[in-house]
């Protein structure tokens, strides 16, 4: 081997080495890059480059007990405005509150009112994320669609799309009932616990009342969600398909009520008011005080099914239109409907009113009487004794010496008859039928001084049927009412004495509460419970507003039945006594509730009473400085009992003349099946609109000059406004109206019929 071969060699080697070492460099590099960092290179490069965007999901609907929806979900045309893309439009602040202004301006072209400042607020609402397209507007004209996406480049990140929102379809039709929805609030964050899945974010909606809170956890579905990739820049890149998560959306709700009677009692209900209203108060012989006015600020109805506890209709007036609530109330609106001066609106005076029961409360006083056996001790009659009631009592606490005759002198001592009215030939019954406040002030005062008795009977008899105490109806911000006793008034005067000054309980106290006055009050669905109650034999039921819940594949959720909450005792042969004396309320031309079943022009109705007997009770509840409360409770038919009502008007007057007929006005049809079916706020705004020409239409018909109609095409779509063809029939926003009814309705009701 000679000495090139030997360098040659050497080369080679010093070759190889170098040519390993680059390469065991290499694959080092190699390895680190891909195994070292490469799992925590993956996950900075997910975590910077994907952002999640959530998708509302539908709620659930709300439906009537024949399944009609009620409450629904709708699509609405509505302006967006994204903040990333307004901000990289680096526009300055001069230039921004011009394109706002424009875009204002623009929607108020179009019909709807908005403010500068009302898009402001709306894209500070920290409820919106950076990517998220906030509504500055919804129900606007799809004109504007074209409008804005024409001009892109002028108005960076303005989009009008299409979204959903929830439809009220009957309008103001048992809001109380239903509710409303709104934005939710850190104070509901806080305190809500939702199902897993359905976690809320600040700008979802949830239920604030009505069914629409109570059964929020049904209604509200599972939210889905949209991934998109952005870059450094937070650009969106691309959306990713594969992780879509479609929304599921929430489960109906199928109520009790059903809204054809919901109608009918909400509509007698708003005519009562109005009829009352026009009435003069007349003043009682022989005083110097002009009576208080009618003002009637507002009223309610309960229709209770006994048997079931079942809610069939609960109106309060006044009302308010839920589909105002979408996107939130504005303050302004929503002190409007908080207004002492518009009669609170959003208050439901059905289960939140409470008032005294006037006579209503008799049939209890009658009740702890006959099972406290007062009947036949001291003062008291037999409850089979003929007793004539004289118009006045005076108390056996005061002095025995007093001159009964002079009772101006004798305050607090003597407690009259209404108007000073004496009946002949009194017994239980008839005490119901005619309604002797002497009769009970009787039963009251010897309850609580005879030692035989227990002197709570009245109040004990009357809680058992459950006034005083919640009814459990699942609705939002019940009210107890409440039941006097001596121990919670003593309890009141030592807890508060400056707004209870008066801690003693006296045999007067006994006396107003056994006709109910004085402290006892009560609200609408309780007292509708309570004889309820007496007309299904005793068994005290929990009303329910809501029947089943139901998926979105027809599939039943759940069923929520009759509770039961408690039995009274009721003696058969009481139960007989008191139904004659309620039936004759009705039915007995003595009955203070005569005229409104039996004639109509009291506002009343000539009732089938010999088909469908019906069992009531006037109430006339005095009410200090203001004019009476008017109250009526009934039920039918009495030996079966489908239906049981109570309207309770504030400020109205009389029971007999003002509750009474309200509540004969709706029995009737109720009970002997022509009940009407109710419109859609749709067709109410059409019969409205169509109402000034179907008016002239029937000038037309009537004035023999229907050659004015000719020409009219009835199969032309309307351009604008509502169209009449020669047959009467118009057509409004995809509505017909057949104006012969129509007339028909608007003439009777002219009549006073």
């Amino acid at each position: 081997m000679n000495a090139m071969d030997e360098i040659a060699r050497y080369r080679m080697r010093v070759l190889a080495v170098v040519a390993i070492s680059l390469f065991g460099a290499l694959g080092a590099r190699l390895w680190y890059l891909q195994v070292m960092i490469s799992e925590q290179a993956v996950a900075a490069a997910a975590s910077n480059i994907t952002r999640v965007i959530d998708v509302p999901a539908p709620r659930g609907r709300i439906l009537d007990v024949k399944g009609r929806t009620l409450v629904g979900n709708r699509l609405t045309t509505m302006i967006t405005i994204n903040p990333r893309e307004l901000e990289e439009a680096d526009l300055d602040a001069v230039e921004r509150r011009k394109m706002l202004t424009r875009i204002a301006v623009e929607v108020n072209r179009s019909g709807q009112l908005l403010k500068v400042s009302d898009i402001e607020s709306s894209l500070a609402n920290r409820a919106f994320g950076y990517y998220d397209d906030i509504p500055i507007a919804l129900d606007v004209s799809e004109d504007l669609l074209v409008f804005f996406g024409e001009r892109g480049g002028l108005y960076p990140g303005v989009t009008v799309v299409d979204g959903t929102v929830r439809s009220y379809l009957y309008g103001d039709l048992a809001t109380h009932v239903l509710g409303w929805v709104g934005p939710v609030n850190d104070a509901e964050l806080a305190s809500r616990n939702p199902s897993p899945g359905k976690e809320y974010r600040l700008r979802d909606e949830v239920g604030k009342a009505g069914v629409e809170l109570m059964f929020e956890d049904d209604l509200r579905g599972i939210a889905g969600r949209r991934v998109v990739e952005v870059d450094r820049r937070g650009e969106i890149v691309r959306e990713r398909k594969d992780l879509f998560e479609a929304p599921v959306p929430g489960d109906d709700v199928i109520l009790t009520l059903d809204i054809d009677i919901q109608w009918l009692a909400e509509t007698e209900l708003e005519r009562s008011v109005f009829l009352a209203r026009a009435v003069t108060p007349e003043k009682e012989e022989g005083s110097t005080e002009e009576p208080p006015d009618f003002e009637v600020p507002g009223g309610a109805v309960v229709i209770l099914d006994p048997i079931s506890g079942s809610v069939v209709a609960m109106a309060s007036y006044p009302s308010y239109d839920p589909n105002e609530s979408i996107g939130g109330f504005s303050l302004e609106q929503w002190a409007e409907l908080n207004d002492t001066a518009n009669d609170l609106p959003m208050f439901n005076r059905a289960i939140q009113g409470e008032y005294a029961p006037g006579s209503t409360f008799k049939l209890f006083t009658a009740h702890a009487a006959w099972h406290e056996e007062v009947f036949g001790v001291g003062r008291v009659p037999e409850a089979d004794e003929l007793w004539d009631d004289p118009g006045f009592y005076f108390l056996q606490s005061c002095r025995a010496d007093a001159d009964v005759e002079d009772q101006e002198e004798a305050s607090g001592c003597v407690f009259k008859n209404a108007g000073n009215k004496t009946y002949e030939k009194v017994d239980l019954p008839k005490s119901l039928t005619v309604s002797s406040d002497v009769y009970y002030y009787t039963i009251g005062e010897s309850v609580y001084i005879n030692p035989m008795h227990t002197e709570t009977a009245i109040q004990d008899a009357a809680t058992r049927y459950g006034l005083g105490r919640k009814s459990g109806v699942p609705l939002p911000f019940e009210q107890a009412g409440f039941m006097p006793t001596p121990a919670n008034r003593e309890q009141r005067h030592e807890d508060n004495p400056v707004a209870f000054p008066y801690g003693e309980w006296y045999s007067g106290d006994n006396v107003n509460t056994a006709i109910g006055q004085g402290d006892v009050l009560v609200t609408p669905i309780q007292l509708a419970n309570a004889y309820a109650t007496f007309a299904n034999g005793g068994t005290r039921m929990a009303p329910t507003v809501v029947g089943q819940v139901v998926g979105r594949d027809g599939e039943t959720i759940r069923t929520i039945g009759a509770r039961a909450v408690s039995q009274v005792d009721i003696d058969p042969v009481f139960r007989e006594l008191a139904l004659e004396g309620l039936s004759g309320v009705t039915a007995d031309p003595e009955g203070t509730a005569y005229w409104s079943f039996n004639s109509e022009a009291t506002n009343g109705v000539y009732f089938p009473l010999e088909e469908f007997p019906v069992a009531a009770k006037t109430g006339t509840a005095e009410v200090r400085g203001k004019a009476d409360t008017s109250l009526f409770a009934a039920f039918g038919p009495v030996q079966a009992p489908t239906h049981v009502m109570v309207a309770v008007m504030e400020e109205a007057g009389f029971g007999s003349q003002v509750a009474a007929p309200l509540v004969a006005r709706v029995l009737e049809p109720v009970l002997t099946g022509a009940v009407v079916e109710a419109p859609t706020a749709a067709v109410r705004y059409a019969r409205s609109a169509a109402l000034p020409l179907c008016v002239s239409w029937h000038e037309w018909i009537t004035g023999d000059t229907l050659e004015r109609l000719k020409g009219i095409d009835p199969t032309a779509d309307p351009e604008s406004g509502p169209v009449l063809d020669a047959d009467g029939i118009v057509r409004v926003r995809g509505e017909r109206v057949d104006c012969g009814p129509l007339v028909e309705e608007l003439i009777s009701s002219l009549k006073g019929d």
